[in-house]
């Protein structure tokens, strides 16, 4: 059923695109630093970067424009085998405005044969000076696959899959966001992984003119402990 995941995507993404009003796409390159402050305690900073290449809303439907910078800090402390809290704060920057948002996560990993099981959930709420405060309440499901034996080792390719649902408030209006991100990974080392893959966002689910965006994504992962 693995096998036919990403051809689940192109299908979804084409059936929404003949369906809606909008659609955009982009870069969206990313590197987290990791490092491991204690056995349970981990400190995760990341920056990413969205840079829009096409919109089919403007009359010159083509043209290269550098949206947003997020700079965020995790603390992630692990509470169990496979259970870990996090909180965090995101710092972005896009254009002369500034955005700041506090983010509380609960995830579970679990190990099964061949395969890595992830569920998170997010709560996070974001502040601005020009725009109402956004509240959003947010589940993702990762599965991740080696391509070669039952775990991921150096010099060796895997898949991830992520599915994520996103509900959000702001200024009296409700909103769902439904994400579908596969990725191709390749781990360097124990201490590098890179992976590039696809981020489909479908928002304003409730509304006649829902937008489509649909990113190139290039992560970047090092662990300096």
């Amino acid at each position: 059923m693995k096998k036919y995941a990403f051809l689940y995507l192109l299908l979804f993404i084409s059936e929404f695109l003949g369906a809606q009003s909008s659609f955009t796409n982009g870069l969206l390159p990313k590197v987290v630093l990791s490092n491991q402050l204690s056995d349970h305690t981990k400190l995760i900073n990341s920056i990413e970067s969205r840079q829009l290449l096409w919109d089919d809303m403007l009359d010159n439907k083509f043209s290269y424009d550098y949206v947003l910078t997020d700079l965020t800090t995790i603390v992630s402390h692990k509470i169990g085998a496979s259970q870990s809290i996090n909180l965090g704060y995101l710092f972005r920057i896009e254009g002369d405005e500034i955005v700041h948002r506090s983010i509380q996560q609960f995830t579970i990993v679990k190990n099964l044969d061949a395969l890595r099981l992830g569920h998170r959930f997010v709560t996070d709420q974001t502040f601005s000076n020009r725009k109402s405060p956004s509240f959003r309440l947010r589940y993702r499901v990762t599965l991740e696959k080696p391509l070669n034996g039952d775990r991921v080792d150096p010099n060796e390719f895997y898949l991830k899959f992520n599915n994520e649902y996103l509900g959000s408030y702001q200024s009296n209006k409700a909103d769902l966001e439904i994400r579908i991100i596969p990725f191709i990974g390749y781990e360097l080392n124990a201490k590098n992984k890179l992976e590039l893959g696809l981020d489909y966002r479908l928002s304003e689910f409730f509304d006649s003119a829902s937008q489509n965006r649909l990113w190139l994504s290039m992560n970047w992962y090092y662990s300096i402990r």
